[in-house]
């Protein structure tokens, strides 16, 4: 009896849609960087009662978190002066991680971004574990 039921199951159009799926491939991880400051991660903590935004940067090497109060603006120009001024303290990295928010794609960024000779990484659209260092550091 065990046998026809899992004979018909297997042919069954309905019970395959409601099968468990195949697992999904593994996740490739990031490959952990030679040097502090080498690679670092940036993202948005959701806006503090006050309307005010938190800017977070986690580096990878060091688990290190950097924070930023920004005011209630969150335009490049107010990402590229929080950088700045890390960099002055901790200096220059070799890529970024961002997400696909709208100051992270504007020209401005961009430019920064070249004239200092940093590589951007995009992360995934609405898959924040994509992201996870950051995403681990905001909790």
């Amino acid at each position: 009896m065990d046998k026809s039921n899992e004979e018909y199951c297997e042919s069954c159009y309905g019970c395959q849609l409601v099968a468990n799926p195949d697992k999904p491939e593994p996740m490739i991880r990031t490959s952990l960087p030679s040097i502090p400051w080498e690679q670092i991660s940036a993202d948005f903590l959701r806006p503090l009662p006050s309307g005010e935004y938190v800017f977070t940067v986690v580096d990878f090497f060091s688990r290190w978190l950097e924070v930023t109060i920004m005011s209630k603006s969150t335009s490049a120009d107010r990402i590229v002066d929080a950088l700045d001024n890390m960099f002055t303290i901790h200096g220059l990295h070799i890529s970024i991680a961002t997400d696909y928010g709208p100051q992270f794609i504007s020209d401005t960024f961009k430019q920064y971004l070249e004239q200092n000779g940093i590589v951007r990484r995009g992360i995934t659209p609405l898959w924040p574990a994509a992201n996870g260092e950051i995403e681990r550091q905001k909790r």
